[in-house]
């Protein structure tokens, strides 16, 4: 009699459980449950001070110490298993009195990678994101962009197929943004498995397979940009502009939609911008401002993207 064999159950590339991490007294991460699939392009989202980059250098393993819960890459513990990661910090990795060439062989020996190798891998990544610079040149030389560039092409000598990148995209210009964002398009379809952070919320829900957002420590959401609507209970905006509003009357409007359910996303002067989860609410409001005898006009009625959604948090 033959036993039937069960389906081996797939290795995910990052699976945390119960993570807590804090400095002193404080704590910054409350029991992070969080799974990578293989070939997933994730970003991890929230306020400052929300445990963003704390969560991505305990992953990395910048953090070795003073955490609890259980961290596995690939199944295996993390310390196991560092070759699998490539970390890109927010910080220059390079060598600035190296040039490009020397910086490849030096860090990639340092990950257990040969000359040869190394420079090899460079050449492929360089050409995939534009860096045609010579190997001769110091990153002092290079431009921002460029730097940036170069840090990640560091950061994937010993080709991992994890790849954590800490705010890649701060201070890149439009066209930088895109280049990168095509890179890592490109790696994902070699299977590579991506977790970021970035504050570039539009272009995030443009580009990932799933938001996660961290508040207070802790995973508030994960999922896509509809789902986030729905828990939200935001799918449309509509905003108004009065000819005049008084303190009085902006607190009547603002009890009001506690009591409806619908949020006050932004106020400024005679300007009010209202989060609505179906049309019809948009009618109570504005039978609001009708028995508020307040003279308005409607700028905008449309669905909303995550910078404005972000915006109730």
């Amino acid at each position: 009699m033959f036993l039937r064999r069960g389906k081996k159950r797939k290795k995910k590339p990052l699976t945390t459980r119960g993570v807590r991490f804090g400095y002193s007294e404080q704590e910054v991460l409350k029991n992070i449950d969080f799974d990578l699939n293989k070939g997933e392009l994730v970003a991890i989202i929230g306020k400052s001070g929300s445990g963003k980059s704390t969560f991505l250098k305990l992953i990395g393993g910048i953090i070795s110490l003073n955490y609890s819960g259980k961290i596995r890459i690939f199944n295996r513990p993390k310390f196991l298993r560092k070759s699998k990661i490539g970390f890109v910090p927010q910080e220059n990795a390079f060598i600035s009195d190296l040039s490009l060439r020397d910086n490849i062989k030096v860090i990639g020996l340092n990950q257990g990678v040969l000359e040869s190798i190394s420079i090899k891998r460079s050449e492929e990544y360089l050409k995939m994101l534009k860096l045609d610079e010579s190997m001769n040149k110091k990153p002092n030389e290079l431009s921002g962009g460029q730097k940036v560039r170069f840090n990640i092409i560091l950061s994937l000598l010993h080709n991992p197929d994890l790849l954590i990148l800490d705010e890649p995209f701060v201070g890149l210009d439009f066209k930088n943004r895109r280049l990168l964002w095509h890179f890592l398009e490109k790696l994902k379809k070699k299977g590579k498995s991506i977790v970021l952070t970035s504050h570039l919320l539009t272009e995030i829900q443009e580009r990932v397979d799933r938001i996660v957002i961290l508040k207070n420590g802790k995973i508030f959401f994960s999922g896509n940009l509809e789902k986030l609507k729905s828990k939200l209970r935001i799918h449309y905006l509509c905003e108004y502009r009065f000819t005049y509003l008084s303190k009085e009357s902006f607190l009547k409007i603002k009890k009001y939609c506690a009591y409806k359910n619908i949020e006050i996303l932004d106020f400024y002067e005679r300007y009010i911008m209202f989060g609505i989860n179906y049309p019809k609410q948009q009618g109570l409001v504005e039978s609001l401002f009708n028995k508020l005898n307040l003279k308005f006009q409607e700028i905008g009625f449309r669905e909303p993207n995550l910078d404005e959604i972000f915006m109730k948090e």
